[in-house]
């Protein structure tokens, strides 16, 4: 091209005047109105400004007609760049959210964008900081609305990392439309206000299932088995207590998933928040894994499809009852009904997770083992699901053993 143009092969002033000439026969063509020669040899046609109605123009020759007609398109597009132009100095940070969630709402599912709203709510809703014209958001400005907001709302690191997401995402979004010229968020991240975040730490005795609790528990389980056979949710909390499983899969769980020796976790129990409807899914990390068959969970399934078949329960789910499978917010309800019963701590089915995967770590099971057989990553093993589940006796023998292998001077 640089040859063509240095030899003279082509004349780039000539090249723009042919641009420039097929510019303005498309704007004629979209003229909507005619273009007719008066009795008088004068040139006429109609323009319309607006809601105004329309209006005859006319010049002396036909040229100088198209002229004005051009021109007339040109300043109205001048004009419309100019209002866009002046729109955008007025965008506030919740016009550029709500410009940005219009695309995303169209990329993820229902129960996200339930989630989307909620948070909105929860963080910018009447606040100062979304009233604001976002070409005046700056990172100090961004800085003191996340501080103030987690500090006000004493959020732990998860809600604040899930602020600052929303923040970034706005502003990125607001550079891609050209609502703003540079980028706010640059040079910070979400760590940057862990320091301000609040720490949420359950008691203990709310996170897991002591010996003694346990104890209690199965007794109560055995006395209801005895006075409500066909109660089902009691099954399916026990059975949470053996393999730790999600409540979610254990509504999914299905009989062709159970084999003489492993239990196929395939499937998980999803909530419309939108349709307020129940369907099947896939697991939380969307995969597939196995669950060893003891002689306790065994003996388990047997006493519960012999109690459905009596009761005529008996379909594809291993969890129902006559109204069908049963969903996972009763079960939870379940467990801790039965911790009201025997006068412990509520504890949802969540704590029985926790309890079996802290069992299998204090047992010497090593983090990729344990988080395999729970269907997590051994990172979210270590971090929420491994608690020191060991009793003071068995504290005393370990540190007594220790103790006697000192060399000490009798």
């Amino acid at each position: 091209m640089k040859y063509i143009l240095e030899n003279g092969i082509i004349d780039l002033a000539y090249v723009q005047e042919q641009i420039e000439m097929n510019k303005k026969e498309e704007i004629l063509k979209m003229h909507p109105y005619k273009m007719w020669e008066g009795k008088d040899g004068k040139w006429y046609t109609h323009i319309k400004e607006d809601d105004l109605p329309r209006k005859k123009i006319k010049r002396k020759t036909e040229e100088e007609l198209k002229t004005a007609i051009i021109s007339y398109y040109e300043k109205k597009e001048k004009e419309r760049k100019k209002k866009e132009e002046e729109e955008k100095l007025h965008i506030t940070f919740n016009d550029a959210y709500f410009s940005w969630r219009s695309v995303q709402d169209k990329l993820v599912k229902d129960n996200t964008i339930s989630k989307y709203d909620t948070d909105y709510k929860r963080y910018f809703e009447n606040t100062d900081f979304s009233k604001t014209e976002i070409q005046y958001i700056t990172e100090e400005t961004i800085k003191v609305f996340i501080t103030d907001t987690v500090k006000s709302k004493k959020l732990g690191k998860k809600a604040c990392k899930t602020l600052f997401g929303y923040i970034r995402n706005v502003i990125k979004s607001a550079l891609i439309n050209h609502f703003i010229k540079e980028n706010p968020v640059e040079f910070l991240e979400a760590k940057n206000f862990y320091k301000y975040c609040t720490e949420k730490k359950r008691p203990m005795t709310k996170v897991l299932v002591s010996n003694k609790e346990m104890e209690k528990l199965y007794q109560q389980f055995q006395s209801d088995y005895k006075k409500k056979p066909f109660y089902i949710p009691t099954y399916a909390v026990e059975f949470a207590s053996l393999t730790g499983m999600r409540v979610s899969e254990i509504s999914a769980l299905t009989w062709d998933c159970i084999t003489d020796e492993y239990i196929i976790i395939n499937k998980s129990e999803k909530y419309n928040r939108k349709t307020k409807e129940y369907f099947i899914g896939d697991t939380k990390n969307c995969k597939e894994r196995v669950f060893p068959i003891t002689k306790e969970i065994k003996e388990l399934l047997e006493r519960l499809k012999k109690v459905e078949i009596k009761y005529g329960f008996i379909c594809e789910w291993v969890f129902a009852n006559e109204n069908g499978r049963i969903h996972a917010p009763i079960i939870s309800s379940c467990s801790k009904n039965k911790c009201r019963q025997v006068g412990i701590d509520e504890k949802g089915i969540h704590a029985y997770r926790r309890t079996v995967n802290s069992m299998l770590r204090c047992d010497g099971v090593s983090a990729t083992v344990a988080a395999s057989l729970l269907g997590h990553t051994e990172e979210v093993n270590e971090q929420y699901y491994t608690f020191d589940v060991s009793d003071m006796e068995e504290k005393i023998k370990i540190i007594s053993k220790i103790n006697s292998e000192m060399p000490i001077a009798k």
